[in-house]
């Protein structure tokens, strides 16, 4: 069978007759639910065993058997599937001829002949079938079929008209999809099929096979609005992190820090990050305000150490002793407890620039240079220590050991505060 059909008879058969068909009513026969002969519910096991495992000729045989016995037109009808299903050409065809002929109210044999048809790409006896099946019964279903059939048919304006009157009946997200792709893919109406899974969402909500439609859309339009509407909806409905961070790349994209603020502030999704974004700004208030919730949600000493930074750095031009006071503490209960070198280093500063206790806080940066010795951060803080407490030789030496590997004001200001120092004591 051709690829390109293939599909069509897949889903044909998966909508039809993906299991057996013992529940369809036709013309008048033997009663079905009541026994024809002793070992009517034996076979029917056999049968259906043997489907289940593939074997089709012998289900054949045995459903053969079970419609000679009974005359029962479901019998047939599998019989005719499994022939179908086995790729029994000659036979399938005659059993057809039968069945449409013996009883012709029974739409199962239709929908067997349209994928027969199907396989062997005869698409104008499909078409007939499809038709009469149509005639017959409008469900959704066989108008589904019709769609899927003129649609691999390249009758796309026809697959469209079938998919429009079968989700008519039917508001299936997946129904939806057929016609959004014939829009979207094939008739080039982009702005439609946009404005169909648009309103979908807002009637029915962000269902997942059609917000990730929308997704797929918005990325092959570039816009990149849409996509973080849509990837916002996505997120609320599964609070999944992926979700949240593609909305955070994509604000963060198109430079609206204001908006990843604000998801980031309603979200439970990364609070680091809200963190690191008011860092970006310098907005020093905000960020310790973030980890003040973290520190008391998480009991995490770490928070601990950056709101005693960022409470720093928020009042630097405006220090007093109640708020150096409320520093220190944090300070002291941090690095009395981890062992981080940011925070020696930082308090170790602090103690030593403000003239607080210099010989502490060399003590301090000490400790963060023995886990990073060669950090030219934590070298300029002992260097302004030593400078601090007279030792402006051995404070040259360790600013000369790094200071050329370092271009910023306030380090630059120290080296030329310490070679001061040093010249003026000679």
């Amino acid at each position: 069978m051709s690829g390109r059909y293939s599909f069509i008879v897949f889903l044909l058969i998966a909508l039809f007759f993906g299991g057996c068909s013992f529940s369809i009513q036709s013309a008048p026969e033997p009663e079905v639910g009541v026994k024809s002969f002793e070992e009517e519910d034996n076979l029917i096991f056999r049968a259906l065993e043997h489907e289940r495992k593939k074997e089709y000729i012998l289900a054949k045989a045995i459903f053969h058997l079970l419609y000679s016995k009974s005359e029962k037109s479901h019998y047939l009808l599998e019989e005719t599937r499994m022939s179908f299903l086995s790729d029994n050409k000659n036979e399938t065809v005659k059993l057809l001829e039968k069945g449409m002929s013996l009883y012709p109210q029974e739409l199962g044999f239709n929908r067997i002949a349209i994928a027969f048809y199907l396989g062997q790409q005869d698409f104008g006896k499909a078409e007939k079938e499809i038709q009469k099946l149509l005639k017959a019964e409008k469900t959704v279903k066989n108008l589904i079929l019709a769609g899927n059939f003129y649609l691999q048919t390249k009758s796309y304006n026809l697959a469209l008209k079938y998919f429009e009157s079968a989700y008519k009946e039917e508001q299936a997200p997946e129904i939806l999809l057929n016609i959004v792709d014939l829009l979207y893919r094939f008739l080039d109406r982009k702005e439609d099929a946009i404005a169909h899974l648009e309103t979908y969402t807002q009637m029915e909500g962000c269902e997942d096979i059609i917000c990730f439609k929308l997704v797929e859309i918005y990325g092959r339009e570039k816009n990149i609005k849409g996509l973080i509407s849509t990837y916002k909806k996505l997120y609320k409905k599964h609070e999944n992190e992926e979700l949240a961070r593609r909305v955070i790349e994509l604000l963060m994209y198109v430079k609206d820090k204001k908006g990843a603020i604000a998801f980031l502030e309603s979200s439970k999704y990364n609070k680091d990050l809200l963190i690191e974004i008011y860092l970006a700004d310098k907005n020093f208030k905000e960020a310790f305000r973030v980890a003040e919730k973290l520190f008391y949600e998480t009991s995490n000493i770490d928070y601990l150490g950056r709101m005693a930074i960022y409470e720093y750095e928020a009042n630097k031009n405006n220090l007093d002793e109640k708020v150096m006071k409320s520093i220190s503490k944090k300070f002291e209960e941090v690095v009395g407890i981890l062992e981080e070198p940011i925070y020696f280093n930082y308090y170790g500063y602090i103690l030593i620039d403000h003239d607080i206790d210099a010989k502490k806080g060399i003590s301090l940066v000490k400790r963060a240079l023995k886990h990073e010795p060669d950090s030219p951060y934590y070298l300029d803080s002992l260097a302004w220590g030593l400078y601090k407490i007279g030792e402006c030789k051995e404070a040259l030496k360790v600013m000369e050991s790094f200071v050329e590997k370092i271009n910023e004001d306030e380090v630059l200001m120290h080296y030329k505060k310490i070679k001061k120092c040093v010249k003026e004591k000679r």
